[in-house]
């Protein structure tokens, strides 16, 4: 078996893993005291493909790979490059013709004596045989007949044969058994000198050498005159006997019974067996010409198993049938896709429509007609055309519920899929116009299958009658679902022609007195409840966990006040009697958790009784069920769990992408949200006002201020931003040491300080400012965007200035009630109009692009633009929120400022799109 030899050659040859080892690639064992790190490569199993008909063309080849290291992380880092170098390899590798190579799975082990990691990968090799006349393996070449220990050649002469010997047990050589080894020498022939085209015929006992006549075959007779010349055949002569009916003798192809062809045969066409109507037709000649195109011009990705393609003057034919048994949890995934067009090099899965797709696991056998349906069709089988089928394993699906920190949950509903153990559907939609009902499950990503609920809901409202839940295995209405049989208390999930979103995501809207029975429990002083909701401070809601009948009995309450904040509290007992009451204030769409036994948000203590969990309460109090997209319920208390959980519903419901991650490169990068994901630190350092004591304020999971945390340390103190953090990388943060001088965030009354929703910084117009020192910046070559409210239209305010007071060269000013932006001097500079007291999104622009200082409002460029000016780079006299020399101090609020060291211009509306996306300032 040859395969080491592409191992050892793929490898050996790959940098990114002799970086790491060297030359220390070993087959079945190490060298003794081998240095680590170190890669042994030991062969498991061959096992031949089965052709029925012959030698086997291919060897599926199963190796592991030990990766030996001395740590945990090295190992990995080993395993890492030795499947980048190896996984769907193909080449011909130190000789070896290798098809391709897949990986497994992997495994980590450890090794005691002595002490070493080793991470195990598993791969399977497919090795071309390309040399297979002979079924053990290589042909034998350079041996010679003689050479075998049972044959004496010894005195072999021309014309011998070879012959066993029993007296000497062996083969030698010997004359033919009659000693004779011509014809001539044959007792029943008479051959005379033979000439060119003689035959050898039967006459009177011997075989002579003659010339054929008419007579010999019997055609004397064709005119049925005589029988006695020569003999033949009586099938023959009954078929001859009939030339006086001309047309029972066969004179064109299409006389003969089996054949039928209509019209006239075109050119290329060849005569080709019909199963359908048992018969020869006419039918283009395409024998698979295009097989080496069908076979090299398939896209790369995912593995194609199969293609059919097809043009005027031929077809491409490739079968390369994958295994149907899938790796250890995954599953195997077949798909059909076409083009309208020849299959081309270049090709990509991208150029391909998906016209089926099959279940998971399905055999190749089983789609077979499926494909071939599709080929010979009216819609899919118009030449020329393409049809690919696709296999590739696919690990089965994991949700929240399926992780090691999500297990256990009691009860579970999202309109997302958390359990990949769960078949049913997501949710029970009632529609409106005719009080219809049906399942929506989810699409294959696992979210809410929207397509299905549009086209169920178009031209009416749906309302939600069941919330499926997903805790348990199985199909829908295997576990406690929500249920509210009353159609004017569901909650909405479509109306006004489309789905109701919030952040991207479908949330079902509250309704007044909306409830949903859910699911009986025991253990809840060991309890623990995560939600995700969307607070609205204007309608009294609440989302409850109770002992039933009357709110007369202990119970967790999650409580909207109906006032202009929002606040959650936890309660335990009468509505008038707290235990471990805590009241929070959220923002919206928020992510909370509750539990007994624990201090997450709230807790509360309970007293062990069986608890009913209810969306809503009804009983008399006139309060709904809050707007929710997913409700989870532990009877356990997730305490070291939480942080991963909240994580992962954080990722799933964060819709808005970080804006460095996309438009990348920024100088500076000021903002209450995250701007970029791999960045780690706090978005800002905040000042309470009692004790001057400070705090780094972070992001939730959703990417936004961590308000949670910002009320915890302000309490009922107002809250000052000391320091304003630089997310871009380069550390430039913003910052202002004077208490006077800082803007606020917090108030001590009212909480978080909000702007359109979102949390914002204060300026007071007198003093309230930061210094910024961003460094270096080419005058003719930056980008500021920025995200303000002012709430003074007539004075004279600067919201950023950047520049000396000899050399100010970029400036945003409300002066004289006018919006304008100032590059260079005092003048020129563009005028947008009016300043009014709306939040705004602005961008400025010096360009290289365009050689001019252009300044936009939510979007809309103003109506003049500056032309550049020379000058030296602005290194100092930065500032946010103020004139360079302090003075001009802005009156409003300022939630974000993200500075380019480069024309933005390009970028611009993609840019201000991901802004307003997250702000929602103008539609």
């Amino acid at each position: 078996m040859n395969a080491g030899k592409a191992v050892y050659g793929i490898l050996s040859a790959n940098s990114g893993v002799t970086d790491l080892v060297g030359t220390r690639i070993f087959p079945e064992i190490a060298e003794q005291e081998a240095a680590t790190p170190f890669i042994v490569y030991q062969l498991q199993s061959v096992a031949p493909e089965d052709t029925h008909d012959g030698p086997s063309k291919l060897d599926e080849v199963r190796f592991e790979f030990l990766c030996y290291a001395d740590t945990y992380d090295a190992a990995a880092d080993v395993g890492v490059k030795v499947r980048a170098a190896l996984d769907r390899v193909s080449g011909t590798y130190n000789g070896v013709n290798v098809e391709s190579v897949q990986f497994n799975d992997v495994d980590i082990e450890l090794e005691y004596q002595p002490r070493r990691y080793s991470q195990v990968l598993k791969f399977t090799f497919r090795i071309k045989r390309d040399d297979f006349t002979i079924a053990q393996g290589t042909p034998v070449t350079g041996a010679q007949l003689g050479q075998l220990a049972d044959v004496d050649v010894d005195g072999v002469s021309n014309g011998q044969l070879i012959a066993y010997n029993s007296t000497s047990g062996n083969w030698e050589a010997a004359d033919d058994a009659t000693g004779n080894n011509t014809l001539t020498g044959l007792t029943d022939t008479s051959i005379t000198t033979p000439a060119d085209r003689e035959s050898l015929i039967y006459d009177s006992g011997n075989w002579v050498n003659d010339n054929l006549t008419k007579s010999d075959v019997g055609l004397a007779n064709v005119d049925n005159t005589s029988d006695a010349d020569k003999p033949i055949s009586s099938a023959t002569q009954t078929a001859l006997n009939a030339k006086a009916d001309t047309s029972a003798v066969p004179t064109e192809l299409n006389d003969l019974s089996d054949v039928t062809i209509t019209g006239t045969p075109s050119a290329n066409e060849a005569l080709i067996f019909d199963t359908a109507t048992s018969s020869f037709k006419s039918l283009p000649n395409f024998t698979n010409r295009f097989e080496d195109e069908a076979e090299n011009n398939k896209p790369a990705t995912p593995f194609v198993e199969r293609v059919y393609t097809v043009k005027a003057d031929g077809d491409g034919i490739f079968i390369d049938a994958q295994s149907d048994t899938p790796s250890s949890g995954k599953v195997i995934q077949r798909k059909i896709y076409h083009k309208a067009g020849f299959l081309e090099s270049g090709d990509a899965i991208g150029d391909f429509t998906l016209i089926n797709t099959f279940a998971d696991d399905t055999a190749y056998s089983a789609t077979e007609s499926v494909f071939e349906g599709f080929r010979d069709g009216d819609t899919y089988g118009s030449p020329p055309f393409t049809l690919i089928q696709t296999w590739e394993e696919s690990s089965t699906f994991t949700g929240l519920l399926n992780e090691s920190y999500g297990s256990g949950a009691a009860a579970a509903y999202s309109v997302r899929r958390l359990n990949g153990n769960y078949t049913g559907a997501a949710i029970e939609v009632e529609r409106s116009s005719d009080n219809t009902k049906q399942d929506i499950g989810f699409d294959a990503n696992g979210d809410l299958d929207e397509s299905a609920l549009e086209t169920f809901c178009t031209g009416t409202t749906g309302k939600v009658r069941t919330w499926y839940d997903q805790a348990q295995t199985g199909g829908t209405g295997s576990g406690n679902d929500a249920v509210q049989t009353t159609h004017a208390n569901q909650p909405t999930i479509y109306t006004g022609g489309a789905i109701v979103k919030q952040d991207g995501r479908p949330i079902l809207q509250s309704n007044s007195l909306t409830t949903g029975l859910v699911t009986t429990e025991t253990g809840v002083n060991n309890s623990t409840f995560f939600g995700v909701i969307d607070t609205d401070p204007s309608v009294s809601k609440v989302g409850v966990v109770y002992n039933g009948g009357t709110p007369t009995h202990d119970y967790l309450f999650l409580i909207e006040d109906g006032s202009t904040s929002t606040t959650f509290t936890t309660r335990s007992g009468s509505p008038t009697h707290y235990v471990n009451g805590v009241t929070a204030s959220f923002t919206r769409n928020s992510l909370f958790d509750f539990a007994a036994s624990r201090s997450l948000n709230s807790a509360v203590n309970f007293d062990g009784s069986s608890y009913t969990y209810e969306f809503g309460w009804s009983t008399n109090s006139g309060i709904g069920m809050p707007s929710m997209q997913e409700a989870i319920f532990y009877a356990s208390d997730k305490s070291t769990d939480r942080t991963n959980i909240e994580s992962n519903i954080g990722d799933y419901f964060t819709q808005n992408t970080p804006l460095l991650d996309t438009y990348t490169g920024a100088a500076a990068a000021y903002s209450l949200r995250k701007l970029r994901t791999a960045y780690s630190g706090s978005a800002v350092r905040v000042r309470r006002s009692n004790d001057n004591a400070e705090a780094d304020i972070g992001f939730n999971v959703f990417g936004e201020l961590d308000t949670v945390s910002l009320a915890a340390h302000c309490g009922s103190n107002d809250g000052f931003v000391k320091t304003l953090y630089d997310q871009s990388g380069n550390t430039d943060d913003a910052t202002q040491t004077s208490t006077s001088n800082q803007p606020k965030i917090y108030d001590g009354t009212t909480g978080v300080m909000t702007e359109n929703g979102k949390p914002t910084m204060d300026f007071d117009g007198s003093n309230h400012y930061f210094v910024l020192s961003i460094g270096s910046l080419n005058i003719n070559n930056m980008s500021v965007h920025t995200v303000c409210r002012s709430d003074d239209t007539s004075g004279n305010r600067m919201q950023f200035t950047l520049g000396t007071d000899a050399n100010v060269r970029y400036w945003h000013y409300q002066v004289s009630a006018k919006d304008r932006a100032y590059y260079g001097a005092a003048s020129p500079f563009i005028e947008y109009g009016n300043m009014d007291t709306d939040q705004h999104l602005y961008s400025f622009i010096a360009g290289s692009t365009s050689t001019v200082f252009r300044m936009f409002r939510d979007g809309t460029e103003a109506g003049s633009t500056v032309t550049l000016q020379s000058g030296t780079p602005l290194t100092t006299q930065q500032r946010l929120g103020a004139y360079h020399n302090n003075a001009l101090n802005w009156s409003g609020t300022i939630q974000e400022f993200v500075l380019y060291s480069a024309d933005s211009t390009n970028n611009r509306t993609g840019i201000e799109s991901n802004i307003n996306t997250f702000y929602n300032i103008y539609s």
